[in-house]
């Protein structure tokens, strides 16, 4: 798989996982442990992405 076809598919789940978050705060509350929950996973994939695709990253790996 390339690695452009890797980034589209980790900002697919970021993006399905702000909605399912934003569900989760208005059926249930923001501070509830489901929306905490799902915040936190959101967290992850978004780490992922700038551990791997984020430009700043990349610059200090080509030094």
């Amino acid at each position: 798989m390339t690695t452009f076809l890797c980034e589209l598919i980790l900002i697919k789940k970021i993006d399905l996982m702000k909605k399912k978050m934003v569900r989760l705060a208005h059926s249930t509350g923001f501070d509830s442990q489901e929306t905490l929950r799902c915040s936190q996973e959101l967290d992850n994939l978004i780490n992922l992405h700038m551990k791997y695709f984020s430009k700043r990253n990349k610059l200090s790996n080509a030094s």
